[in-house]
């Protein structure tokens, strides 16, 4: 996709504070303020690549970016979450709020929507990740875009923890009403075979750090430790995927093929 559409920290900055920091999510406002550069990088990258305003978009998980996208730039937004309560906040901020658990069968959306936030999402949901990325390539219209990112399996946090014995995922078990932690992580490979398994095309994976430090301090000090580890793209904390779904009239190979 071409775009026109202009992105600006200064007013990205703003309605961050405003409707993100202050508003009313899931997590205390700290959580946004330390997260703050992935966000501002996924809200350029999404400016950068999804075409002129406005447009049908879907964030899958809190809405934050649904809220962002319809602030800076009035897109259709929809968000899409389950076990929550702060859909009233999404529609007094101009988005639509759905309930989808994407661990059952439903399928709400068909061919709706020109791009699909999916951020920080795949790791908590114990099905394999071909069905729900499956799930979302039926609900893009043909050639529609997927930003997804999740952490990496083989990020630096993780190599430390395996070294101390400190578990690093939740139990496996399936979801009530509320969402899981992490259930599993994804190294490259394993995330790229579940995108084509999908039968989603996969335009770039990379492996990106942001500036976050960790809470506690002892691993901070070893965070500071083991920054070098960060120019090596296989302990960077985080895979981000930009995939499309197949154009019109395409078949695409879905986890239902043999």
């Amino acid at each position: 996709m071409h775009t026109s559409r202009q992105f600006s920290l200064q007013t990205f900055n703003a309605a961050y504070n405003s409707l993100i920091c202050n508003g009313q999510f899931n997590e205390v406002p700290e959580y946004y303020q330390r997260y703050r550069s992935r966000y501002e990088y996924l809200m350029r990258l999404y400016a950068s690549l999804s075409g002129n305003p406005p447009i049908d978009f879907l964030d899958i998980g809190g809405g934050q970016f649904a809220t962002l996208a319809q602030a800076l730039w009035k897109d259709r937004s929809v968000a899409a979450d389950f076990g929550v309560s702060h859909f009233e906040y999404l529609r007094e901020n101009n988005v639509e709020p759905v309930e989808w658990n994407l661990c059952s069968s439903d399928q709400p959306f068909v061919n709706r929507f020109d791009v699909i936030m999916f951020s920080e999402v795949i790791e908590h949901l114990p099905i394999p990740g071909h069905l729900v990325l499956e799930r979302l390539r039926l609900a893009l219209k043909p050639g529609g875009l997927l930003i997804c990112t999740t952490p990496n399996l083989y990020r630096a946090r993780n190599v430390v923890y395996m070294a101390l014995g400190k578990r690093m995922f939740t139990h496996f078990q399936y979801p009530t009403n509320h969402g899981l932690g992490h259930i599993l992580e994804y190294d490259e490979e394993h995330l790229r075979w579940q995108f084509e398994r999908a039968g989603l095309q996969i335009d770039t994976l990379q492996q990106k750090h942001f500036p976050h430090s960790p809470t506690s301090l002892p691993y901070r000090v070893m965070a500071w430790i083991g920054a070098p580890l960060y120019l090596i793209p296989r302990f960077r904390d985080q895979h981000v995927v930009v995939a499309h779904s197949p154009p019109s009239g395409t078949v695409a190979h879905t986890s239902r093929q043999g």
